[in-house]
């Protein structure tokens, strides 16, 4: 492609703004199509790990969409003109502090190797002037900014969700079936968890997203949003889509099955076991549990049940006592 200053004159008008992620992976492209007089192209801006890696330009612009969608599952959003440059200009920020804190800390690290992107500087400078942002004032700070968090689509038509939720930890599968309304906030499908799994709905949790993190407090999270300000089905949306939820130490997936009938209440269709007791802080203690459940009469199992989960069935599952907790929330 011909050099960068020679393919767009004039005011540059910016459209068809986009952003990409995958689950559980650092990487975002933000793309948009760029309009100068009768000339229009791509752009891609790569951001990984909250600052800029990459950015291309191509002649069709189209192609700087391609590249998430060759072969991975990814979510994407659209973006307005205002929050695609709010976003890029974010990640360019974060590339100029940790550069410029590496010059001042370590700058022999800078003299190491040949630079994979020597023409990313110029291509900083146009990207910015092409999108109007100011040029970058260094801040006497180490570098640190907020994730880029994918921006959430609307809600959509209300659905049912039938949920397949199992255990990340132990070897033996601990699962619940569910069915709930896809208009649910994950602070609702929190309690609704804590049903299901017989957990004290006051526990602290926290879900983790391809649009980031969610918890009941987000202040104490760095990046995470509040958990009652968005519902299930804007951060899934097909079967096959996953979260993760985390219950004190306990992390759990959550996959989206199929869609259904929207259920009038939530409602358990199945599942094996009972959950860790909650004096089972972590996988480790839950495993002594049941070593002493093996052998109770030993007199130090017997101490460690008392202490663990006196009165505690592994195996124990009953899907209509399950449902009873869950019609107790409504």
């Amino acid at each position: 492609m011909e050099r960068w200053p020679k393919l767009l004159h004039g005011p540059v008008e910016l459209s068809g703004c986009v952003v990409q992620g995958q689950a559980d992976q650092d990487l975002v492209v933000l793309a948009a199509t760029l309009t100068a007089g009768k000339r229009t192209v791509g752009v891609e801006v790569v951001v990984n790990g909250r600052e800029v890696d990459v950015i291309e330009l191509h002649p069709v612009p189209e192609d700087a969409l391609a590249v998430l969608r060759n072969g991975f599952e990814v979510v994407e959003a659209p973006l307005t003109p205002e929050e695609f440059r709010s976003q890029v200009e974010a990640a360019l920020n974060v590339k100029a502090d940790s550069v410029a804190w590496i010059r001042e800390r370590i700058p022999d690290l800078l003299k190491v190797g040949r630079d994979p992107r020597p023409d990313l500087p110029e291509r900083v400078a146009q990207l910015r002037r092409w999108l109007g942002l100011p040029g970058y004032e260094p801040l006497p700070r180490t570098p640190s900014a907020d994730a880029l968090p994918l921006v959430l689509p609307p809600p959509a038509p209300v659905t049912g969700l039938r949920l397949a939720v199992a255990l990340c930890e132990p070897d033996d599968a601990i699962w619940r079936r569910l069915e709930v309304r896809s208009d649910v906030t994950l602070a609702g499908l929190h309690r609704i968890l804590a049903a299901a799994f017989d957990r004290d709905e006051r526990e602290y949790h926290r879900f983790e997203t391809a649009y980031g993190g969610f918890s009941v407090d987000a202040q104490s999270c760095e990046g995470d949003r509040f958990d009652d300000e968005v519902t299930l089905g804007q951060v899934v949306t097909s079967p096959g889509h996953r979260l993760v939820y985390e219950a004190e130490s306990w992390r759990h997936w959550i996959r989206i099955e199929r869609l259904v009938a929207v259920p009038e209440a939530p409602g358990c269709l199945g599942g094996e076991r009972a959950a860790p007791p909650a004096e089972c802080e972590d996988e480790r203690s839950y495993e002594m549990l049941l070593d002493a459940l093996r052998d109770p009469y030993d007199d130090d199992n017997e101490e460690l049940i008392e202490e663990l989960g006196a009165g505690f069935d592994p195996e124990w599952f009953d899907r209509e006592v399950v449902n009873e907790r869950l019609a107790r929330l409504s």
